[in-house]
């Protein structure tokens, strides 16, 4: 196929061919030669140095070269061909820095070489870097015995060439093992495309360990017969201008350089040195290794066109490491192709020419595949390739990839080995997206690297582009776009991290550098940057190949090590002033003037009290500042405690701008007065009536005495020198404040009651396991916890808390706090957390027995009939049962454990606030979907559990206050999946809208046929809460972990689903009687496949939608049954061999 099989062929054959022709000059100025290398000397020179690493080390050692720009670096590398030993081109480091040395140790470590070639300088330093486990060297130590003792060693196609390590802009350094036959392909099929021979001549100024400096820049013209001119980095770098005066000076014909570079050129090369530079030689002015910018290669032809310069050299090309360089070329013959792309249709992931008039995005074709190469577009998701006016993940097959990476099998799997759907061949995977068009490969950004905020695909480098196009104060190519999850605002961030120019480094100028930068964004993107940091010049993460590594500027960030001068954002937003209530009610009434600023500045702080991370934003809705529902009812609850402002819940979830809101507000204190009911005050109560929730559970409990679905049971995992004395005083503290924990309950002439027991010490059962084996403690801990599930809390004498501490030593305890749902939910368990973590010093504002009595006066006959008449006509017609088809042979209860992955969670949360709703309206779609398959019914009720605190005196207060939503599922007709969402997202929102009806007003509404076992209306729940800030230590000891363990109750089906800062942990609990283990698996599969590809099958109808999940279905209970089957067959024989064994 090729004519060479190794790089030792190609040497010889050259300096045979061209014994006297110039290989190789270093330009030490930049400008005049400082030394030649011919094709003979370098061959020459090259055995030599070989002969000395024969006589120190084997064939297959490696060698890591951390060598300048210069000649040596040339021999030493072919020295290492020639032994048969394994070069490993790497920086050297520019400072002793520990970012720097780490990146050296860590590929020490990984790729363990025998030696190192370094220049004297830097010896000692990396002498002790790698304590003598390593011999460190200067070409010149090595020696220089006559070539002829060089031995040829034993090497083929197969062998590894070089180790080219690569941190890519995402990921560790990982060794591509680059072979000869890759390093020949590549380098044939360059020449190829370019027309490389011995006529022309290379200028390289990229460094040597770059792999496009090394096999684009050295390697291709060696192999090729062409001279190359070779200038340091450094040299390119105090002096742009150097580069074009050498291909001007030396008529060269070949170039290759990143787009930073032709972008720098062109604002730093002057006229003056223009009208003297002659560059009609340029044939390929290849661009690559970063994106490429359409505008500069536009104005880099338009400025040097005076030099001589021709339109058809501005060759963009791609390429990667692990394709050992080149993948694609622009045809010399061929101008670029700008692509103007529909800037609305790129965002969703599809390709389109954009109109005239609309709104566009331009990229850069790179030109058509190598021949024996090609390039499939393929979903990075599912593996299916990709239509042709999708985006998706490139993937390379051809001789020139590289088929592993050193010593990582698991990597080498994911990259190397990938299939397409339907195919057996491997692929490369570049994690790049891209498209094709025409033939050529055009790529849009790192896979890795893509930002997805409110719902939109955005390309980092298109974001940066904009800041430094836009920006001067931002110096070129060392700027950093990411996102990163932020589990307060409960969405991405945008993050900018950048080296200003040095007039830039003044704080005074700072404000008018970030509004500059916003602007550019907005502008750009249409989106706004939530953190702008300002960083040292020279700091910012590279990878090997020059590129900005956005991740590891990400990960430096977060550890607190980047080099900052100045950030804007990333912390608690300011909210200026407070402004009290009978401020703003004031300015409103005397001075029309200032009322919309006060009612803004009203509305932020309140924003601002409900996310202190929250900048607001007056254009946006509440959801599209980012709350989630949880977020939007503490809102409309704050204003209707503090203003009695009572919102409509629906219109929160709507479209209305917090602008529009500052406005309604502004009208509604012009009004009269509101309503008495709409606060409270702390009336010392020791009895009164049960609340409704309330009311509820103590009637379940008088049909049943003995039962415990109620029961909830806090196992708190404590770690460290625990203060026993301190945690029993809390506890005592606890149950003072909150009157709840010491109340029972009892029946009398004017119905339910309850009442508060005086102030008793908390009995805390203390129970020591340290004679115990470990198996045993373990054994003892689950005794103890079935003991607390199975055992009735007393709801008529008491006590409503139950108190235990199990040591297994010194250090090791478990807390178990007992309790009756009656008395106790989600947010109680926060407010217990944090008061044993000592937080809490005075009673809070009012008692859960102030809220039952505000309840009854808030609850009036007109109020309720009212509500009651809407819940009548919205849940008319729909089933209030939901066959789920379980097997019935495993009553009683069970759970499943299993965990939505953040990267999917952040992928919701966008899509769900682009399409104006909750995460938990996109999660609750989904559900209904898997119902659907698994019930086979079209509609029917859900169930899910909303927060019972209308006012926020209620905030911190221990009680029940959760109320059961009832959600109306209707799955018929022929909609998309993103016209189902809208159609789930409305009728949530109506829902919502009367979500404070106590659920058994609206049971009573319905007046449903009652069963034993069955809750009323609805029999599956879907519940969904945000992970809270825990305290991380408890009287001296630290928690380490918490579980609260409850039963389903009469509830067939229970998903409980809690975000935290790793994803969604989810707990599927169940009753054997309706549902069963194997359905169980099929939920958890079937839910976790739709996550992952809701954003992919918004254009799929519902009865398509409903085969596609059908397919999944069948295929994993196919699976399933396999895997049985060969498990009961092993059990068989193994069963066979002990019976023969005796």
């Amino acid at each position: 196929m090729f004519s060479f099989e190794h790089w030792i062929e190609v040497l010889q054959a050259n300096a045979q061919h061209f014994p006297q022709r110039a290989a190789l000059h270093f330009l030490p100025d930049g400008v005049e030669i400082g030394e030649t290398l011919t094709f003979s000397q370098l061959d020459e020179q090259a055995r030599s140095l070989a002969a000395a690493l024969q006589s120190r080390y084997t064939p297959g050692d490696r060698v890591l070269l951390m060598l300048p720009t210069s000649l040596d670096y040339a021999r030493a590398f072919c020295a290492c061909l020639y032994a048969g030993m394994i070069a490993v081109p790497l920086f050297p480091p520019p400072s002793r820095k520990p970012r720097h040395l780490d990146r050296v140790r860590n590929v020490v470590v990984d790729a363990e070489p025998g030696l190192i070639l370094a220049p004297a300088d830097h010896c000692e330093g990396l002498r002790e870097l790698v304590q003598g486990q390593v011999d460190v060297l200067t070409v010149q130590q090595l020696g220089t015995p006559p070539a002829s003792q060089w031995q040829p060693p034993a090497i083929d196609g197969s062998t590894v060439a070089f180790l080219q390590y690569t941190s890519g802009s995402t990921g560790s350094p990982k060794g591509v093992e680059v072979r000869q036959r890759n390093l020949i392909a590549n380098v044939e099929l360059m020449r190829q495309a370019y027309g490389f021979d011995e006529h022309g001549a290379m200028v390289n100024w990229l460094p040597l360990y770059h792999d496009m400096g090394l096999i684009g820049g050295m390697l291709a013209p060696l192999y090729s017969g062409m001279p190359c001119y070779l200038i340091a980095s450094q040299t390119f770098v105090n002096a742009p201008s150097t580069w074009l005066q050498a291909l001007s000076r030396y008529r060269a014909t070949a170039s290759f350089a990143p787009n930073f570079a032709y972008a720098l050129c062109n604002r730093v090369v002057s006229d003056n040195l223009i009208a003297q530079l002659d560059l009609s030689n340029w044939k390929h002015a290849i661009n690559g290794a970063e994106p490429i910018h359409p505008g500069t290669l536009e104005a880099f032809a338009e400025r040097f066109a005076a030099c001589g310069l021709n339109p058809l050299a501005i060759s963009p090309g791609y390429g990667q490491a692990e394709a050992t360089l080149c993948v694609s070329a622009t045809p010399a013959d061929a101008l670029p192709v700008v692509l103007r792309l529909d800037k609305a249709m790129l965002e969703t992931g599809r390709v389109a020419l954009a109109a005239d008039d609309a709104p566009a995005v331009e990229f850069v074709a790179c030109g058509f595949p190598q021949p024996l190469h090609s390039i499939a577009i393929v979903d990075p998701q599912t593996f299916e390739r990709c239509a042709a006016d999708r985006i998706g993940e490139v993937w390379l097959k051809g001789p020139s990839n590289a088929e592993s990476y050193w010593n990582n099998p698991q990597a080498t799997r994911e990259a190397f080995e990938a299939r397409i759907v339907g195919s057996s061949e491997h692929y490369l995977r570049s994690g790049d997206l891209g498209f094709m068009h025409e033939g050529q490969v055009v790529i849009c950004g790192r896979l890795k690297d893509l930002l997805i905020l409110n719902g939109r695909n955005l390309y980092p480098h298109d974001i940066e582009f904009a800041i430094t196009d836009a920006e001067p104060g931002i110096r070129t190519g060392r700027i950093a776009a990411f996102s990163e999850m932020d589990p307060v605002l409960g969405r991405e961030k945008l993050v900018i991290v950048a080296e200003p120019q040095r007039r830039f480094v003044d704080p005074a100028r700072h404000p008018a550098l970030f509004a500059s930068m916003q602007n550019a964004v907005r502008e750009a993107a249409d989106c706004g940057i939530d953190q702008i940091v300002l960083v040292e010049a020279g700091t910012i993460p590279m990878t090997t190949s020059g590129k900005i590594a956005r991740q590891g500027a990400r990960k430096q960030l977060a550890a607190g090590t980047l080099s900052i001068i100045a950030q804007s954002g990333g912390s608690l937003a300011a909210c200026g002033e407070t402004l009290e209530p009978k401020d703003l009610k004031r300015l409103v009434a005397e001075t029309a003037r200032l009322a919309p600023t006060a009612c803004r500045q009203w509305l932020e702080q309140t924003l601002h009290k409900v996310n202190p991370y929250c900048s607001a934003d007056f254009e946006l809705s509440l959801v599209g500042q980012g709350l989630d529902s949880i977020g939007v009812a503490d809102f409309a609850a704050r204003l209707y405690n503090d203003l009695g402002w009572n919102l409509d819940t629906q219109d929160l979830f709507g479209e209305r701008t917090l602008g529009q809101w500052a406005l309604a507000l502004e009208e509604f204190l012009r009004a009269p007065a509101p309503s008495a009911t709409t606060s409270m005050q702390r009336a010392d109560l020791q009895a009164g009536r049960q609340s409704f929730a309330q009311s509820r559970l103590w009637f379940l409990r008088q049909l049943n005495p003995d039962d415990t679905q109620h029961n909830l049971v806090l196992h708190l995992q404590l770690h460290g020198p625990l203060d026993i004395e301190t945690l029993a005083s809390r506890l005592n503290a606890l149950v003072q404040r909150h009157g709840v924990l010491r109340t029972v309950y009892r029946d009398s002439v004017e119905g339910p009651q309850q009442r508060v027991l005086p102030v008793t010490a908390v009995a805390l059962e203390q129970h020591d396991l340290r004679s115990l084996s470990e198996a045993q403690q373990q054994q003892a801990m689950r005794d103890r916890l079935a003991h607390e599930h199975a055992t009735p809390v007393d709801l008529d004498a008491g006590p409503v808390l139950r108190a235990q501490l199990l040591s297994q030593d010194d250090q090791r305890h478990d807390l178990l706090l007992t309790l009756h749902h009656i008395a106790f939910d989600g947010r109680s368990a926060q407010v217990l957390l944090e008061e044993l973590a000592g937080s809490a010093d005075t009673a809070p504002p009012v008692q859960y027995l102030d809220f039952a009595q505000w309840e009854a006066l808030h609850w009036s006959e007109q109020r309720i009939a009212t509500e009651q008449a809407f819940w009548r006509e919205y849940l008319a017609g729909v089933p209030q049962s939901l066959a789920l088809g379980g097997s019935g042979r495993n009553p009683g209860q069970h759970s499943l454990d299993f965990k939505v992955p953040q990267a999917t969670c952040d992928q919701l949360g966008a899509l769900a606030r682009d399409r104006g709703m909750t995460l938990f309206m996109l999660l609750l779609a989904s559900y209904q979907l898997v119902l659907r398959q698994l019930g086979g019914q079209q509609q029917f009720l859900l169930g899910t559990d909303v927060s019972g605190r209308p006012l926020a005196q209620h905030a911190d207060v221990i009680g029940f206050f959760v109320n059961q939503l009832t959600l109306r599922c209707d799955l018929h007709g022929e909609a998309t999946l993103a016209g189902f969402l809208e159609r789930v997202r409305d009728e949530a929102r109506r829902a919502y809208a009367h979500q404070g009806l106590p659920f058994d007003l609206v049971v009573s509404a319905l007046s449903p046929q009652r069963r034993a076992g069955h809750s009323p209306l609805f029999q599956v729940k879907l519940n969904y809460q945000p992970s809270r800030v825990t305290p991380t230590e408890i009287a001296g000891a630290q928690l380490t972990a918490l579980d609260v363990a409850q039963a389903p109750g009469d509830f067939h089906l229970v998903l409980d689903l809690v975000h935290g800062a790793e994803g969604l942990d989810a707990t599927l609990k169940y009753r054997g009687e309706y549902f069963d283990q194997d359905r169980a698996a099929r939920l958890q599969h079937l839910w976790m496949c739709l996550l992952e590809q809701t954003r992919n099958l918004l254009d799929e109808p519902l009865p398509a939608l409903a085969e596609r999940i059908d397919g999944w279905d069948q295929a994993f209970q196919r699976e399933r049954q396999q895997s049985q089957a060969l498990a009961g067959r092993s059990q068989m024989m193994q069963a066979k061999r002990r019976s023969l064994s005796l």
